[in-house]
């Protein structure tokens, strides 16, 4: 199962990466400064495990980028079209490094496991 979740994110990950820059032909300095951005939500951490584990997870879940990337799509916005590709690919680069969804109990503890 394993292998099977990481050719998945593998997968969207080049996908992802292909739609930014070959189908958007958007900016690689964009991409770079903001491709680690959503790791700033691990601060929430700091107010203890269930804290981070949610703030992490608000970030890191699919929800987000492709209500995003819909939006920019119906109105032709690369407003929200880069962010949202940029959001896709930063998760899913996460879940090809084994960095899933966080338990509250630990940060190790991710839905990959």
């Amino acid at each position: 199962m394993k292998l099977t979740l990481k050719l998945e994110a593998i997968s969207q990950l080049s996908l992802s990466i292909f739609l930014y820059f070959f189908i958007f032909k958007f900016s690689w300095v964009y991409f770079l400064i903001f491709l680690f951005i959503p790791d700033l939500s691990i601060i929430g951490y700091a107010l203890g495990n269930k804290s981070g584990a949610y703030v992490y997870n608000t970030v890191h879940n699919l929800v987000l980028p492709t209500v995003t990337f819909t939006l920019g799509l119906l109105t032709q916005n690369t407003f929200f079209l880069m962010p949202a590709l940029i959001l896709f690919t930063h998760i899913f680069m996460d879940r090809t490094l084994g960095y899933g969804l966080k338990y509250p109990d630990s940060f190790q503890h991710t839905h990959l496991q």
